[in-house]
């Protein structure tokens, strides 16, 4: 008798609940248990209510394995800043590779000790654990960004060919880096111990580091065919490595599948409104899951639809419109989207003509000229951010302000406090003095670095960008928490200074990277105090490993700096088309573009209220005035959940593409309403199984590709490595050898006829 595998597989998703009719009986079974447990149902799935204190996280393996990963990270995520496509350093690779060596070291390191001084360290402490390993981890997150002083550095290096010494560029990296360390100590009790601050990306490596380490809670959990968490990971992961070499290598179109254009290849309208490249990108498609990521598959449904709606909003609605009427010269810059400065007749501004020999204005010489413009839709980024910043203090206060003052007062100790801060308690704390004394000791070093490598800024504008920091951290933080949307305070910041030091743009960029470094960083910090509150890791270690990383991510991050700039100056400056369509310096681009219009010409004069910008300043006012409006309306119309309309996530979708392309957005919106909307609502037996290891899976997969290329293919290792792609049709190149001109204006998906000179 034949056996049909189609049955099997039927069986298999009915007993993971994907045919499940009613969705709340898969959790009227497992979650009335008489377990105290997390109040928040995602929590509850996925993270046990499980601890062995007896398990050590600082090991001497944590500092060798923890070392080598976070240098990596840093590289390739400092690479990945100067690229088009928005790839990172996936976690989930780290987390794979520090497993298996992890598992090595334990196996050949020998049991004795190493002893500094009075401190000594078993060399072998016994099996790799998980609390070890969650630590590894979250150091190498910590070290694998690219820091945000690295855009004054760029920015100066690349437009003002002025290059800061290696000592104060790393006082600069470490110290705004820092900032925020102080800021997370006083926080935590508030942004991490409720049970309300989910922080969603840390329920992603909860399931992950638990179906690696095979704990109680996953050993007799079984994924469909009775494989094994591992089993179902490296399944996906391996198709998803493979699959990833199509976009991201032999046929770069599929990144930007601007399907659209091909209807009318040579139109320059249909490229400013369909192309993802510097257009609107409208129902352009990618086959990229760099593009798309794993978080569409589990942040909240209506958090991903206000940030959709957004996007589609500005770029898809508003763009098209603006550009086809020509509504306040946006054809006239050439192309919709750019940070760059013009004249009114959209002739480039070269802001080098008017600047003192100290980099500030010259005003008799600006004054003398014609005065600088900006593209439309780059303006109305600057609203948008500013009623993102209003509306989030505003929504926070308006819908979650009783909520959170009440999870805050069961956070200082009470008997309702979450349950995983409960378990937490039998660690010792790291005491707010070492909080403090780490931030005024920074803070100290900031002002020096100031003061001393002629960055414009002095000590008392300093300490105005680090209580900006602090006021608005909370309501920032408390959203990001919740939602997994927050703004940013980089525009705030800069329109501060702007006021505050008119004429001077290095000073700007440096006030708006301190004052939004501190937000910034102790929201990943937080972010991260979060994962080690699941782990259950003591928080003196978690304080040891966040530090490491910074510290080791700082100076690679400045390495990797210098040697992309120095090989591709003239890319990344704008002075020269990259042939590839890889290497942008789009995002250095536009920071120098708001230090210009911040710093160097100051707001008074590019936003004055009678002025052709003046209009940005209502952002306040809207992002202030909607959520009191949607709160009235929650408490007269109370069945109506007004609090899904989060008019801060919105702006945040419209002012989402500033530093690179609009890429992915529709392919985003598709697997978040299959995952989000139709699994979570009609399947969520399925969906609780499978969704955070099969994200994981997807992510890592993608990661694998473009480290693989970096180093192997791309040349990162050596250029004699480099491979060069043979042309085809999704690869395109020029009989000059040139590569991908399908980006240019002039092709927009085809070939460029003979004698046709279009251009931006």
């Amino acid at each position: 008798m034949s056996h049909n595998h189609s049955d099997d597989l039927k069986a298999d998703l009915e007993k993971d609940g994907f045919f499940n009719k009613n969705p709340e009986d898969v959790y009227l079974q497992e979650d009335t248990t008489p377990v105290e447990n997390s109040k928040i149902e995602a929590v509850r799935l996925v993270v046990p209510v499980t601890d062995d204190p007896s398990l050590v996280a600082i090991t001497f393996r944590f500092w060798v394995i923890s070392f080598f990963f976070s240098v990596i990270g840093a590289v390739i995520q400092q690479y990945y800043f100067y690229r088009s496509t928005s790839g990172s350093f996936s976690i989930f690779f780290v987390n794979l590779a520090s497993y298996a060596m992890g598992k090595v070291l334990a196996r050949i390191l020998p049991t004795g000790s190493i002893a500094i001084g009075s401190f000594s360290m078993s060399l072998n402490p016994g099996p790799f654990n998980i609390k070890e390993h969650a630590l590894i981890g979250i150091a190498a997150s910590t070290a694998a960004s690219a820091a945000y002083a690295i855009d004054i550095l760029s920015a100066t290096d690349l437009f003002l060919d002025h290059r800061i010494g290696a000592l104060g560029s790393l006082l600069l990296i470490i110290t705004t880096q820092c900032v925020g360390y102080g800021m997370a100590g006083v926080l935590r009790k508030y942004l991490v111990y409720p049970a309300e601050m989910v922080w969603w990306g840390n329920l992603v490596q909860v399931v992950f580091y638990n179906a690696m380490h095979n704990t109680d809670e996953f050993r007799s959990r079984k994924m469909i065919r009775g494989w094994s968490y591992m089993k179902y990971f490296w399944v996906f992961c391996g198709g998803m490595f493979v699959y990833e070499f199509m976009p991201q290598l032999f046929g770069p179109l599929f990144v930007y599948f601007d399907w659209i254009c091909w209807i009318n290849p040579f139109n320059k309208d249909f490229w400013a409104i369909f192309s993802s490249i510097s257009g609107g990108g409208v129902l352009s498609l990618s086959f990229d899951w760099t593009s798309i990521g794993g978080a569409t598959m589990y942040l909240p449904l209506s958090a991903q639809l206000c940030n959709y709606g957004g996007v589609v909003l500005n770029y898809w609605i508003l763009l098209p419109i603006m550009w086809l009427t020509n509504s306040l010269g946006t054809k006239t810059v050439g192309r919709p989207l750019t940070s760059r400065l013009f004249f009114e007749n959209g002739t480039s501004f070269d802001i080098h003509t008017v600047l003192n020999p100290d980099f500030s204005l010259n005003e008799d010489l600006y004054n003398a000229g014609q005065p600088a413009y900006m593209s439309p839709m780059y303006a109305i980024g600057f609203l948008t951010s500013f009623i993102a910043l209003a509306g989030c203090v505003s929504h926070i206060i308006c819908f979650h302000g009783k909520d959170l003052w009440q999870n805050w007062k069961m956070a200082m100790g009470s008997e309702d406090e979450d349950i995983h801060t409960k378990m937490m308690k039998v660690y010792p704390e790291v005491p707010h003095l070492w909080y403090s004394i780490f931030y005024v000791v920074m803070a100290a070093l900031a002002i020096l670095t100031c003061e001393v490598y002629g960055l414009q800024l002095p000590w008392w504008g300093l300490i105005v960008a680090l209580l900006i920091g602090w006021a608005l951290t909370l309501p920032i933080c408390a959203m990001t928490a919740i939602t997994g949307f927050g703004p940013g305070l980089n525009v705030i910041t800069e329109l501060v200074c702007g006021y505050m030091l008119p004429g001077k743009p290095i000073a700007n960029m440096t006030f708006k990277c301190y004052g939004y470094m501190a937000m910034y960083q102790c929201m990943n910090l937080l972010s991260d105090l979060k994962l080690g509150h699941y782990m259950k890791i003591p928080p003196r270690s978690m304080f040891i490993g966040q530090f490491w990383g910074t510290l080791i991510g700082a100076c690679f991050n400045y390495l990797t700096m210098v040697l992309i700039i120095d090989s591709q100056r003239e890319v990344l400056d704008g002075s020269k088309q990259d042939p590839t369509g890889l290497w942008t310096g789009q995002r250095v681009q536009t920071f120098w573009g708001s230090g210009l219009i911040y710093g160097a010409l100051g707001p008074a004069r590019m936003f004055a209220l009678d002025g052709k910008y003046g209009f940005v300043y209502l952002g306040f006012l809207i992002g202030a005035a909607v959520p009191i409006i949607l709160w009235g309306l929650s408490k007269k119309y109370p069945s109506v959940k007004w609090e899904k309309f989060n008019i801060a996530i919105i702006a945040g979708g419209m002012s989402a593409y500033p530093n690179g392309y609009v890429v992915g957005i529709l392919p985003s919106l598709i697997v978040c309403m299959i995952f989000q909307y139709y699994i979570f609502r009609y399947h969520k037996g399925w969906w609780k199984k499978y969704v955070f290891i099969l994200s994981s899976a997807l992510d890592t997969g993608a990661a694998f590709t473009g480290l693989v290329i970096f180093l192997f293919l791309g040349g990162g290792i050596s250029p004699k490595l480099s491979v060069n792609i043979p042309s085809w049709w999704a690869n395109y190149h020029t009989p000059d050898g040139d590569n991908a001109p399908y980006m240019a204006v002039n092709r927009c998906g085809a070939a460029t006829p003979k004698g046709w000179t279009g251009g931006v």
